[in-house]
């Protein structure tokens, strides 16, 4: 599965539309994912078409609706105090880019895989988080359990904040990555920013 189902969390919850605000989190997400089932197949064919295309158009569907501003604060954690606004906004952006270009190359791996989303037992701690559990079974039947974890923003939207995929917590390995290149780069964050990847770990 590699990537795939890391990101998938990312194009079902920003394929939710404005239109759904009064929705839960559960019920924003079972939409938004069986939207994006069908839209897969739309999206596809534009990587061998049209490479950069294909990513305007991830990242169109992507951007109003994922919390990114959030999930790069939280990747930086304590060097974004010491960071400059500059820093922020320059590794908000290559965050971004980069975040984007490897979700929608893993798009690309998905091939007959099935996907559940649970409904919640339990009511939410809090009304502006939640957690949802997604499992996916690859085609020979291998189950991947998927933590989508959501902040409700101001306007009612729900916003990807961070993903657990089979107990790998992606945010914090980003964070963790962060931290591992500020020791390479002497903690220089120009240095960090300009070199940034995406690097998550094959949880299959």
């Amino acid at each position: 599965m590699k990537l795939f189902v890391s990101f998938l969390l990312l194009f079902s919850v920003a394929a939710t539309s404005v239109t759904a605000t009064a929705q839960t989190a559960y019920e924003s997400v079972r939409e938004s994912t069986d939207v994006l089932l069908k839209r897969l197949v739309e999206v596809q064919p534009l990587y061998e078409e049209d490479p950069e295309q294909f990513f305007a158009a991830v990242q169109d569907a992507l951007s109003p609706y994922i919390d990114f501003e959030g999930f790069a604060k939280g990747v930086m954690a304590k060097h974004y105090r010491s960071a400059t606004m500059a820093q922020r906004e320059a590794f908000l952006a290559r965050f971004q880019d980069a975040l984007i270009r490897t979700y929608a190359t893993a798009l690309l791996e998905f091939d007959n895989q099935t996907v559940i989303v649970v409904e919640p037992t339990t009511p939410p701690k809090t009304e502006d988080k939640a957690t949802i559990l997604i499992k996916v079974y690859s085609g020979s039947g291998t189950l991947y359990p998927v933590h989508y974890q959501l902040g409700l923003h101001e306007d009612g939207r729900w916003l990807l904040r961070n993903v657990i995929i089979n107990g790998i917590n992606i945010g914090l390995q980003f964070r963790s990555q962060f931290n591992a290149y500020m020791q390479k780069y002497k903690q220089d964050i120009d240095l960090v920013i300009q070199n940034w990847e995406v690097e998550v770990d094959d949880p299959s």
